[in-house]
């Protein structure tokens, strides 16, 4: 199979977001023709048809959008990088690239990231919100230098450190009857509308296997900030780890203590393969203090069991 180029790969993108020669001619500014020789040469080389044409229309194949997804991920990769440029045109301090879940982001990053420079020095830090099995994927594939997660093991070629080990606490609407009790159980959530997480964390996951009766998702949402939102606004209840409701200051959620024991691991995981140009350690250990110190909050508004 002979490779296309970036052009080629312009006159598709055009193409599908124009929907048609025309649109694409004009996006592009050259000719239809020029279009068209574009897209004829892509599917020779490429061996594969880009575009269904029935009725002199076009739409786009399955492989042509998928090629479109992976040319729009490598355009992102080049904003990026251009803001990088930007950014050495000020200022020569090492990048630090962390892919974080937002609720890590929101509660410890900050205060790791303005201690590390007040104590160890000026580096740059980008930061990006994944899921921690994207952000595992980012770290192995060098495109991340951290990523901070929560309950995933590491794939070959990253390394992994615990942050912190807690277990989950029941979070209830405001003014809910089970507010009055100070443990919460399966048997009391049976059958009550629930906010879970997405299960690419593997939490939901966790949630089922040790109470399958757990009450009736209503809403499924990946980040764990607006969970509590949800559970605020009087959606229905969740179980989440404490550090995430350091964050989230509004006394109008009930926090109690559940019974069962799920576990939330949040680790910080690096490659193997790519040699750190900033202290490691020193993150590793920052994240640990503020992480304890943002759970001991959120204990200290939890009820002792009666």
């Amino acid at each position: 199979m002979a490779a296309i180029n970036f052009r080629h790969l312009e006159a598709i993108r055009a193409l599908i977001l124009s929907g048609s020669v025309t649109g694409a001619a004009t996006r592009l500014n050259v000719t239809q023709p020029a279009v068209s020789h574009l897209i004829r040469d892509a599917e020779e080389r490429l061996g594969f048809a880009l575009f269904n044409r029935e009725l002199g229309r076009l739409s786009p194949t399955r492989k042509a959008e998928l090629i479109l997804e992976m040319f729009e991920r490598s355009l992102s990769g080049l904003e990026a990088l251009n803001d990088y440029c930007a950014q050495l045109k000020q200022s020569e301090h090492r990048q630090v690239v962390i892919s974080t879940i937002p609720s890590f982001a929101a509660a410890v990053l900050p205060q790791i990231i303005r201690t590390y420079r007040d104590e160890i020095g000026p580096d740059f830090f980008l930061i990006k919100s994944a899921n921690t099995e994207m952000g595992i994927a980012s770290v192995r594939y060098n495109s991340s230098d951290l990523a901070f997660g929560v309950n995933l093991d590491p794939v070959p070629g990253v390394e992994c450190a615990t942050v912190h080990n807690s277990r989950a606490l029941c979070y209830l609407p405001p003014g809910h009857p089970l507010g009055e009790k100070t443990v919460i159980t399966p048997q009391d959530l049976a059958g009550l509308p629930m906010i879970t997480l997405s299960r690419m964390e593997g939490i939901a996951q966790s949630i089922a296997s040790r109470i399958p009766d757990h009450g009736e998702a209503v809403v499924e949402c990946p980040a764990a900030i607006t969970v509590l939102a949800l559970v605020e606004a009087g959606i229905g209840y969740t179980l989440l780890d404490p550090m995430t409701a350091s964050v989230f200051r509004s006394d109008r959620v009930v926090l109690r203590q559940f019974s069962e024991n799920i576990p939330f691991d949040h680790r910080i995981y690096w490659s193997t393969s790519k040699p750190m140009s900033f202290d490691l350690d020193k993150v590793i250990a920052l994240a640990r203090d503020f992480t304890a110190d943002a759970v001991g909050r959120t204990l200290a508004r939890v009820p002792a069991a009666g």
